[in-house]
């Protein structure tokens, strides 16, 4: 994490626990009906490319850089990925989905484009992650995010960090 401004770590992700999107987001894409799990960690992160939320919200509410809105673009950013266990110890980002969805490519991994994915930032154990149900910021353990979907064989995937993820507290920004 060279590029961070601050160290990923559980009391960064722990100033987020309880906020709705609406407090992360400045540009206002804050609807209850959309899904902002991407969005949140890509927030957390400031995560800029792809699909953001700025191509979403109306011209007069981007007041700063968007983040990205995309599950799949997301892992795909990820330089390494592995399935892990619900016994894992890892940092970085933490999906979720059937099993099935995440298929090899070439050399590479992706996950598919479906309706029934999931991501958060994974500390040790403990996966934060933006609970559209709840409408806001909570962390669970691997052994809990893995039943997200209910009805199906769910996988957990981790993924290494972007080098442009700059991991960044609620309450602060980083200065260059």
């Amino acid at each position: 994490m060279a590029n961070a401004c601050y160290d990923l770590n559980d009391s960064l992700l722990n100033s987020y626990l309880g906020k709705h999107i609406g407090d992360i987001c400045p540009n206002g894409f804050k609807d209850n009906d959309d899904n902002h799990c991407a969005h949140f960690v890509n927030h957390v992160m400031q995560m800029t490319f792809g699909y953001s939320c700025v191509k979403i919200v109306p011209a007069k509410h981007r007041i700063a850089a968007g983040a990205n809105v995309r599950v799949h673009e997301t892992f795909d950013q990820c330089p390494s990925k592995e399935k892990i266990e619900t016994s894992a110890s890892k940092t970085g980002l933490c999906f979720v989905s059937l099993a099935g969805n995440f298929v090899k490519v070439g050399t590479t991994y992706k996950l598919n484009n479906i309706p029934k994915k999931h991501i958060g930032v994974m500390v040790g154990n403990n996966v934060w992650h933006y609970s559209n149900s709840k409408r806001k910021v909570v962390t669970q353990t691997l052994a809990e995010f893995i039943l997200h979907y209910s009805g199906q064989t769910n996988a957990l995937w981790w993924g290494e960090l972007p080098a442009m993820a700059m991991p960044t507290p609620w309450t602060n920004v980083c200065e260059e």
